[in-house]
């Protein structure tokens, strides 16, 4: 089970404009400078295992980046994934970067591409059915003490063996008891539509028609049951609605997972999709 303080969350992914660089030579000269001929303190954010942590870099060369060893920063292990944040005043520089070798006063991090998480683009038709979490929710969720907890059945022992693989999103109080608005919202949806992909860190829904979103709403609760032969998958996920588009009549809804599934969980869950990609 996963734990995460919602507040930081939306913070960190909703509420800042995030720009995701595949290179250090994107940034402003005057950070590159700093990244270049001195270290980088403090004014930097590092991401890991759902945690927001602060630590020290320094460029190595524009797709690597040298992160040192502090008490603050937890021990990490080759192909570990990283994300680095680098927070100004009306923006933040941000880099998924993974764990390429462990030096003996640091981490040597590789600079990944900003699409690095492979979309699986479904052949079959996998509805999907999208709840709006109202600006009133928003709101109490940004200044009140409430957690995100991702619940699953699914662990990697017990992984062969499950016949439905169950993810589901809740969101706690500080009463440890589950929000009573948010059960109320998710029990009904405003839009469904199809998956067309998905990925270890969002997905995309089609409708075959035009939605329009009010403006105020950022998070969404998606439903879905995906079936794969004798296995399926049950989802519950809350998401950041990052981008709507129109095609025609349709409209394809972009989201970003508040949660991403990790590398072991969702190497097991493309191996059960496999049949169903194109």
């Amino acid at each position: 089970m996963e734990k995460i303080r919602l507040s930081n969350k939306i913070k960190t992914s909703i509420l800042i404009r995030n720009i995701q660089l595949g290179s250090l030579n994107y940034l402003p000269d005057y950070l590159k400078a700093d990244l270049i001929n001195k270290a980088l303190k403090g004014a930097l954010i590092i991401f890991y295992n759902q945690n927001l942590l602060k630590g020290t870099l320094k460029a190595i060369n524009e797709k690597e980046i040298f992160l040192e060893k502090e008490p603050d920063i937890p021990e990490l292990s080759e192909g570990d994934l990283v994300i680095i944040i680098i927070p100004q005043s009306n923006v933040r520089f941000v880099f998924q970067t993974l764990v390429k070798e462990i030096l003996p006063n640091g981490y040597k991090l590789e600079i990944l591409n900003p699409r690095y998480d492979k979309r699986l683009i479904l052949k079959t038709i996998v509805p999907a059915f999208i709840t709006y979490l109202k600006p009133n929710l928003f709101i109490n969720f940004l200044e009140n003490e409430y957690y995100l907890v991702r619940n699953s059945n699914f662990s990697l022992e017990n992984a062969p063996q499950l016949k439905e693989l169950q993810f589901y999103d809740l969101i706690f109080n500080e009463k440890n008891q589950i929000d009573e608005e948010f059960k109320k919202a998710i029990n009904t949806h405003q839009i469904q539509g199809e998956i067309v992909d998905i990925s270890s860190g969002g997905l995309c829904i089609k409708t075959p028609f035009i939605v329009q979103i009010p403006e105020n709403i950022h998070l969404v609760y998606t439903k879905f049951e995906i079936i794969v032969e004798d296995k399926s998958i049950k989802s519950g996920l809350l998401c950041h609605l990052r981008n709507i588009r129109f095609e025609g009549t349709n409209t394809f809804l972009h989201m970003a997972f508040l949660i991403p599934f990790k590398p072991e969980v969702w190497k097991n869950i493309e191996e059960i999709l496999k049949p169903l990609i194109k």
